[in-house]
């Protein structure tokens, strides 16, 4: 359960809409209290969303007609799927949608601007509420945790361990910040960008050999 659970986790951190907001965050008043606010909202919904997933998931799983090998296999596909997703670029064709929405809907767009622009930490905080919904992926996750038949404890552990990985870009930038904010937002940006023009391949890739690596212990369980 462990290394698949942290890779996903990484492929999770590296996702440009939450790079991106962790770029648009730094780049507001107040950065380090904006940050703050953002990571809260975020692990508060990821957290609970978790839990509760985690406490529905189980009489489900825990049946006869759920095995491991069987929600490897499960995952291992849903996995497989994100990956070509994101190797494709369907996930990127959002910024397009974006452009044509900003387009058509001028003033509306520019009142969003400004509003996640300004200096409102409850605005930080809603946008880490969204950005952690909970998403086929993180549910993927929750059922190959609650799959592995560990002990309660050691699931919540694994939760845990699963959004601190997930929320390291915001994690790390909001300390870095405090020591070197100016070289913080470059490296930030720079990030970003990279994420936006090559990342996502990198990211499919990892993605690919978790999804291949669950399928081939699914089958080999069956």
């Amino acid at each position: 359960m462990w290394i698949p659970l942290l890779l996903m986790a990484v492929a999770a951190s590296l996702e440009p809409v939450r790079v991106g907001m962790t770029v648009l965050m730094i780049s507001r008043p107040h950065p380090a209290r904006q940050l703050l606010a953002f990571l809260a909202g975020g692990c508060a919904m990821a957290t609970a969303a978790g839990l509760v997933a985690l406490f529905l998931l189980r009489p489900a799983l825990g049946s006869a007609e759920f095995t491991l090998p069987m929600v490897q296999i499960a995952v291992g596909a849903v996995v497989l799927v994100n990956a070509a997703l994101v190797v494709t670029g369907v996930w990127g064709r959002g910024r397009d949608a974006a452009h044509l929405a900003e387009t058509r809907f001028g003033p509306l767009a520019a009142r969003t601007r400004r509003v996640f622009t300004g200096p409102s930490l409850w605005t930080a905080g809603v946008a880490g509420l969204g950005v952690a919904l909970p998403s086929v992926d993180y549910l993927a996750a929750l059922a190959l945790i609650v799959a592995s038949g560990a002990a309660i404890g050691i699931q919540l552990g694994a939760l845990l361990l699963f959004n601190v990985i997930a929320f390291a870009l915001v994690e790390i930038p909001l300390l870095c910040y405090l020591v070197a904010p100016d070289r913080t937002r470059a490296a930030l940006a720079a990030l970003y960008e990279w994420l936006r023009a090559q990342g996502r391949r990198g990211v499919g890739v990892l993605l690919a050999v978790i999804g291949c690596a669950l399928l081939g212990v699914g089958f080999a369980g069956l």
